[in-house]
């Protein structure tokens, strides 16, 4: 399997989020409400570079970063995209400028996240008669370092705990 190898805490994290929207760890069968998100948005190279693009530029600005961490002190903004996109646009002025300057909508970087972390958890996606869910888990497949690379940058920028 070519799935994302992440740290510790970040794997933690993953775990939490599956087991909040009810995906099942090592199961054969992924539920819907998975794939929809893992299939909510096209992954090109260049959704990639703009939201890899963000989380660069978001690094650098504590006034961003610290909207992150505020947001994220509430479990149920990270566990759907909708949730994350409501929070980020009605108390995170920095991030959306910063998505902004990235050429990126908000909305398309949740979706993009979300579609990058839901299809590196499992291959059953690149089975999918969906052509958009099937074409995201194989980008993903062929595109692992690039994509994760970004995901654990965006990770570092709202893991609320110390790097160690």
């Amino acid at each position: 399997m070519n799935a994302i190898h992440l740290p510790r805490r970040t794997s933690v994290i993953l775990v939490a989020l599956a087991i909040i929207n009810g995906v099942p760890i090592g199961s054969a069968e992924t539920p819907a409400e998975q794939a929809k998100y893992c299939g909510g948005i096209p992954l090109t190279t260049d959704l990639l570079d703009k939201m890899d693009a963000f989380v660069k530029s978001t690094s650098s600005d504590a006034a961003a970063k610290a909207e992150l961490t505020e947001i994220g002190k509430d479990p149920a903004v990270g566990t759907t995209p909708e949730g994350w996109i409501s929070a980020v646009n009605s108390k995170c002025p920095k991030v959306v400028e910063n998505l902004k300057s990235a050429g990126i909508t908000v909305e398309d970087f949740a979706k993009g996240m979300f579609a990058v972390m839901g299809c590196s958890m499992t291959e059953d996606f690149t089975k999918s008669e969906d052509a958009t869910l099937k074409a995201n888990a194989e980008f993903v497949k062929a595109n692992n370092e690039r994509a994760t690379k970004v995901f654990m940058g965006f990770m570092e920028l709202t893991n609320p705990f110390d790097k160690k």
